[in-house]
């Protein structure tokens, strides 16, 4: 997950909130979703979208740990690495072709 696009669109979602957009917020959720293939951010986003609809009267004095609280949360649901995919190079230098592209060979 992307910390800094989430940082972003909860902060946009907060702005949308203080001003009673909630369509310019749902709509940020929507493009969110629609942008990042990742089930962690979907429930985030969700649970932000919550957290911002139910404690909107609360949040305004308190908003710098609630999204601090988001953005804890987002790098915990999002803690695992990707495991890196052998390159172009790497099967041709040794890997399953026995190095024919680099002058290798059988």
């Amino acid at each position: 997950m992307d910390t800094f696009t989430f940082m972003v669109s909860v902060l946009l979602m907060m702005v949308a909130v203080q001003f009673d957009q909630y369509w310019m917020m749902f709509a940020i959720v929507a493009l969110m979703i629609l942008s990042m293939r990742s089930i962690s951010t979907t429930v985030l986003l969700i649970i932000s979208t919550f957290v911002l609809l139910i404690g909107k009267e609360y949040i305004a004095a308190y908003w710098p740990f609630v999204l601090f609280g988001l953005i804890i949360l987002s790098v915990l649901l999002g803690g695992k690495q990707k495991q890196e995919q052998a390159s172009y190079a790497d099967m041709f230098a040794g890997g399953d072709m026995g190095g024919i592209g680099f002058g290798g060979g059988y």
